[in-house]
């Protein structure tokens, strides 16, 4: 009979974590564009604080990406552990690449119509 290992739930919200900054980069370079927008803010100025929200969840996604990498799964999680913490390193990955794919290009264009 195998021994059932069992993951802490605190490790599998990891799995959710760059997707989850990524949706709050989102909402803020949003918010952010349409408050400067609505007060007349210089273009140059909406840009810049677009760049530098965007960069800071970068940093964040791109932090939570080094940490899992370098780091080890559980040893006492077995299998399943080492399983998560690839799947984690993954998605913070891909939440990652997807944020540069879709949160940087429209950072070029024409800020306010």
């Amino acid at each position: 009979m195998n021994a059932v290992t069992t993951v802490p739930p605190r490790r599998v919200w990891w799995l959710a974590a760059g997707f989850i900054v990524w949706c709050v980069a989102l909402s803020a370079l949003y918010a952010i564009h349409a408050i400067g927008c609505a007060f007349g803010w210089s273009a140059g100025a909406l840009r810049w604080t677009l760049v530098l929200v965007f960069i800071a969840h970068l940093v964040v996604i791109g932090w939570m990406w080094g940490r899992f990498a370098k780091g080890a799964p559980d040893p006492g999680s077995g299998e399943t552990g080492s399983f998560l913490h690839t799947a984690i390193v993954w998605t913070t990955i891909t939440a990652f690449a997807s944020g540069v794919l879709a949160l940087g290009p429209p950072l070029f264009l024409s800020v306010c119509i």
